[in-house]
């Protein structure tokens, strides 16, 4: 299981866990870490194996007693840490492979004194597509930062609608200006349908995106310290209804504006 585990952070428990890997029938296998197990489960996701594991940079040795807890809710999965100091943000995690980890949601800590932080997942808002297998762990977030938990939860949402295929009505404007629709049909771009631009010789949209590929213009900004980023979430799909970047002070004229009046889903 090493090779599981694979990660620059340190390993502080994995702790047995049952009732995680979905599937007709049954079948469990046993060990001194891990428990696995196949339960019959309603739905359109493929098996989806999990690896517990808790880990922290700024961590010492000392605290070993901290752990994450994993238990099976229906529809989906609930995430805690426990043993925890009651002060740090925890970020939960998700890799395919042990080895290229991805930011999934923030761990909300409850309102009453002592509350441990915790958080629900769907297996559709995980960033792989039917995962058949997968590893969860936490690491503790230096800092606060709302604009970054505010954009992983709207990135679960729209995950989690399961629309992959659809028509959005896409306006985009920095030097140039474009307006119009773009169908995307199984995640990729099918075909779009330009109302105005300018310049008026200007054909395709600017960004020839998907709502995933806008969702990756945002974490792009951000990864790359943006001067500013400000963006409006659907509250209910989760996809950026507006948007405005301006990448650098230094730079005229590269600011970056665009907003969607509607995501109509194609059946």
């Amino acid at each position: 299981m090493g090779g599981w585990i694979s990660s620059p952070f340190r390993l502080i428990e994995l702790r047995p866990v049952d009732r995680v890997l979905f599937h007709i029938g049954w079948f469990v296998v046993y060990s001194p870490l891990l428990e696995m197990r196949r339960f019959p489960f309603i739905g359109l996701f493929y098996p989806l194996l999990v690896l517990v594991s808790a880990a922290a940079c700024l961590r010492s040795l000392a605290d070993e007693g901290v752990s994450l807890r994993i238990e099976q809710q229906r529809g989906g999965f609930s995430f805690q840490v426990v043993g925890e100091d009651g002060l740090g943000e925890w970020l939960l995690q998700f890799s395919a492979d042990g080895r290229d980890w991805q930011d999934l949601l923030f761990l909300e800590r409850g309102a009453e004194a002592g509350a441990v932080p915790g958080v629900r997942v769907s297996p559709a808002a995980l960033p792989v597509p039917h995962a058949e297998r997968g590893l969860f762990r936490v690491m503790e977030y230096p800092e606060v930062d709302r604009f970054y938990r505010d954009y992983l939860a709207a990135r679960a949402r729209w995950r989690a609608s399961g629309i992959t295929s659809y028509r959005y009505a896409f306006r985009w404007s920095t030097m140039i200006f474009w307006n119009g629709s773009i169908e995307v049909i199984d995640g990729e771009v099918a075909s779009y349908n330009r109302l105005e631009a300018f310049p008026p010789f200007f054909e395709e949209p600017p960004m020839y995106r998907t709502i995933e590929g806008l969702f990756d213009r945002i974490a792009d900004a951000r990864a790359r310290n943006a001067a500013s980023i400000e963006v409006r979430w659907d509250p209910d799909l989760g996809y950026p209804r507006s948007a405005a970047i301006d990448q650098s002070l230094l730079i005229a004229d590269e600011e970056q504006y665009w907003s969607i009046e509607f995501v109509e889903p194609i059946r």
